[in-house]
């Protein structure tokens, strides 16, 4: 009689750890969405490194192309070449309802482009908002988050 309940009892749990979950786990309020001014998805790009700001409750990833990616790899500089483009995202936080005491990422509060064209010109362009459109900063907040963004090494991983 004890088998028979053993039995009953793993195929119980079993038929209940097989219940298929119906939310959707794919959060797509951290997505970028279409945008008329931001061009490209920088979602799409590789991740160079990554921050929390446990204080202002935000979480940011570096993303860049193949260019930027491929020199962060080799070198410890800001020295970019040509063509690199850098993409630092911005989210808020929000507690992972999977994983106990873990955050994900809400919605984009910024999207930070930093440009490396021809003879040496740099461009730094913000985008913010839902739609995230394009935001003109003062030159001096330019300046620094210009600076905080290309002080970034890349992450290391094994």
């Amino acid at each position: 009689m004890k088998k028979c309940s053993l039995y009953l009892i793993l195929a119980f749990m079993l038929f209940v750890s097989c219940e298929k979950n119906p939310e959707n786990v794919l959060n797509l309020e951290a997505s970028v969405q279409q945008s008329d001014e931001l061009k490209e998805n920088p979602l799409l790009m590789n991740p160079i490194t990554s921050s929390i700001q446990p204080k202002i409750k935000t979480m940011s990833t570096l993303y860049g192309n193949d260019i930027a990616f491929d020199y962060a790899k080799k070198n410890f500089n800001s020295n970019y070449p040509q063509n690199a483009v850098l993409y630092e995202v911005t989210w808020a936080q929000q507690p992972d309802e999977l994983w106990f005491g873990a955050n994900i990422p809400k919605d984009i509060i910024s999207v930070e482009k930093i440009s490396y064209l021809d003879k040496g010109l740099i461009t730094y362009e913000m985008f913010q908002g839902k739609t995230l459109k394009r935001v003109k900063i003062d030159n001096n907040d330019e300046d620094l988050r210009r600076e905080a963004i290309l002080s970034q090494k890349m992450a290391v991983s094994p």
